[in-house]
């Protein structure tokens, strides 16, 4: 692979991820009670329209680009028009506006996250797989790199020197999440056109109905167990994802973190994704794909426990950093085993399937769950009882480990739609 398109699939995975992490951790200061202090529910209804948008976006996006139109132009149109969506809800004050844009935005958002798996799995081809890992973690340089860049931006409002800049154009805002997000979006659009072009591959007249379906060809490696129990599990783990978003924020605050420095904060998880993301092909070779992924888990199983604790404030703060690890070690591995089952006029539509099971499913059960249960454990004077929030996540990804490590067998062969079985 030449180093001018290792440089492009850099760039791309890092605007990916810096767009997103510019908005997600930091949405809650602007809709919470130091924002436009939304209720409980409503704050978990906005950050379900992620969840939303990885059911309805993914299926309908990944088809156009598995057999009509080249992924790297579907990703173009649907980061421009998002950009804009972004920009229109940094106007709104309530929630219905702000619920329905971000919910269209998601939709669009979403599935551009498969489909930039999708085009360096193409680009890299079967043989060099395992460079996945290293391409991926500019994403979460972009993650940590947005993290970094708002929290400063927040603080530069102190800076004698930019006074008259902010009297200007207003001083910097946790709504400014959205706005600056939604600028880079539109710079992401246009780069999407310099993307390694990854066409599409029709389906034959003479296919059946499954065959010209994509989403259908996808949905027909669950009938694997080992592809089907990764699958599950993931969106179990993926509840879990989503407690981690919507209170992680509230509950730094609780601790005594400022609440302009969460953003900052928050971006430790990503930091550790990316010391371990080149170690991710080493244990899988090592230790292989379900060993590797129940060390993930573990990971995570252990900071929900820590986290119960809720003491002292410094190793709350370093209970981040397992956030990464699982990341890198359970959801990169789960990515990189579904793009080996998937055969490659689908393997759009198979990373679409694991973003609809962990990203639509998953945070939409989370969220919910999430909502519920900090308004479950919370008083009336608005103290949360953070012991009892945690040990729900912290139980539920121990009975997910024990069902990967009982059902899960990495030996078993999938037979791809089209070529010989291959050994996952």
């Amino acid at each position: 692979m030449s180093f001018g398109l290792r440089l492009r699939l850099f760039v791309m995975m890092f605007l990916q991820y810096f767009v997103w992490g510019l908005w997600l951790p930091v949405l809650y200061q602007w809709i919470g009670p130091n924002g436009l202090n939304l209720s409980n529910m409503q704050i978990a209804y906005i950050f379900m329209v992620y969840g939303f948008g990885a059911i309805l976006g993914p299926f309908v996006i990944g088809q156009l680009a598995d057999r009509y139109f080249a992924t790297e132009k579907v990703m173009a149109v649907a980061h421009l028009i998002g950009g804009v969506l972004l920009l229109a809800t940094t106007q709104m004050s309530t929630f219905w506006p702000i619920f329905v844009l971000l919910f269209v935005y998601c939709n669009l958002y979403m599935p551009t996250m498969a489909l930039s798996n999708s085009i360096t799995f193409r680009s890299l081809g079967d043989e060099r797989q395992d460079q996945f890992a290293i391409i991926r973690m500019f994403g979460t340089i972009g993650w940590i790199a947005a993290g970094l860049f708002f929290t400063a931006y927040r603080r530069s409002a102190d800076l004698p020197a930019l006074k008259p800049l902010f009297d200007m154009v207003g001083q910097p805002s946790s709504r400014d999440c959205l706005r600056i997000a939604g600028i880079v979006s539109l710079i992401y659009g246009v780069y999407c056109f310099l993307l390694p072009h990854t066409p599409p591959v029709p389906a034959k007249e003479t296919d059946p109905i499954d065959k010209k379906s994509a989403v259908l060809e996808s949905l027909e490696l669950l009938r694997h167990r080992s592809f089907a129990i990764l699958i599950f599990v993931s969106g179990l783990i993926g509840i879990m994802l989503a407690f981690y978003f919507q209170l992680e924020n509230p509950f730094l605050e609780a601790i005594g973190t400022p609440a302009a420095d969460t953003g900052g904060y928050m971006t430790i998880g990503q930091i550790a994704e990316w010391a371990v993301m080149p170690l991710v092909p080493l244990a899988v070779a090592t230790f292989g794909v379900k060993r590797t992924m129940l060390i993930g888990a573990g990971g995570w199983a252990l900071r929900f426990l820590l986290s119960m604790i809720g003491q002292p404030w410094w190793l709350m703060i370093a209970t981040i950093g397992f956030h990464g690890f699982c990341f890198g070690f359970f959801f990169v591995v789960a990515q990189m085993f579904v793009d080996r089952a998937a055969s490659g006029d689908i393997k759009a539509s198979a990373q679409n399937l694991f973003v609809f099971i962990v990203y639509g499913i998953g945070t939409i059960a989370g969220n919910l769950l999430a909502g519920f249960i900090k308004d479950t454990f919370t008083t009336t004077d608005k103290v949360t009882n953070w012991t009892a929030v945690w040990a729900g996540p912290f139980v539920m990804t121990l009975i997910c480990m024990a069902l990967f490590a009982l059902l899960f067998r990495e030996e078993e062969k999938i037979a791809k739609p089209v070529g010989e079985p291959v050994e996952v």
